[in-house]
């Protein structure tokens, strides 16, 4: 069963969809948290719902601030913008008829990922985590920016507002998923989040992969590993 939805956040109007496996009663749910510039339409993302509805496991995919169906400007967006994003959308799945509250994870990918750390520091309802990709630095580039879109100055003024490797200190249950060949997110990032992050934990380097996992057996592997994952840790317990 897929149903869309929208909610309201601080700072604009939040559009998702909800996933949930056939059958009546409550499943686990897992939060899709995705990138930068990127949405919940993403091959990844319906990839990732396809997969876990078919182990159990509902998933709440949405679109953050100024991407995809989701209001705001993403010029505008920042770290504590996409923080308040991910706990509307949290509470809204938490109240959801076929939603066990006892049993709530998040895969994030990217900006999506750091989002999820700090979101799992703060709030331990969140069960476990998978966290690809995830950088703990935001730096402007050589032309100013860190992508092609035309960023505010505030996108850096607040992601240095955070202390994301301490954030690490308060997170347990995590996966870290980095590709060897990250042109994004230099694979040493995800290192040092794993690092810090409280056992039990786990880290993938995956061989030869880019930022996105763009080749099929490479994103079908993280996939996998993700997915067993919380198999092993929202299913099992």
């Amino acid at each position: 069963m897929i149903k869309d939805f929208q909610i309201s956040s601080a700072s604009n109007t939040i559009a998702g969809l909800m996933t949930v496996p056939n059958g009546p009663g409550k499943y686990p749910c897992v939060i899709l948290s995705h990138g930068l510039i990127s949405s919940k339409d993403s091959s990844k993302y319906v990839a990732l719902s396809e997969r876990f509805a078919g182990a159990g496991i509902a998933t709440c995919r949405f679109d953050y601030h100024g991407c995809g169906a989701s209001g705001g400007r993403i010029e505008g967006t920042t770290l504590s913008i996409r923080i308040e994003n991910l706990n509307a959308v949290i509470e809204y799945a938490l109240q959801h008829r076929h939603v066990n509250q006892e049993k709530i994870g998040i895969v994030g990918s990217s900006f999506g990922a750091t989002t999820a750390l700090i979101k799992a520091a703060r709030d331990k309802r969140i069960q476990c985590v998978s966290l690809w990709a995830i950088p703990y630095m935001l730096e402007k580039q050589g032309d100013g920016s860190i992508s092609e879109i035309a960023f505010e100055e505030k996108i850096y003024d607040d992601f240095a507002q955070y202390d994301i490797l301490s954030e690490a200190k308060e997170v347990s249950c995590a996966l870290v998923v980095h590709g060897e060949m990250d042109e994004v997110v230099p694979c040493l990032e995800g290192k040092a989040i794993y690092k810090n992050i409280k056992k039990p934990k786990s880290i993938e380097i995956i061989k030869g992969a880019d930022h996105i996992f763009s080749n099929p057996a490479h994103r079908e592997k993280a996939i996998n590993l993700t997915l067993n994952w919380f198999r092993r840790h929202l299913l099992s317990v």
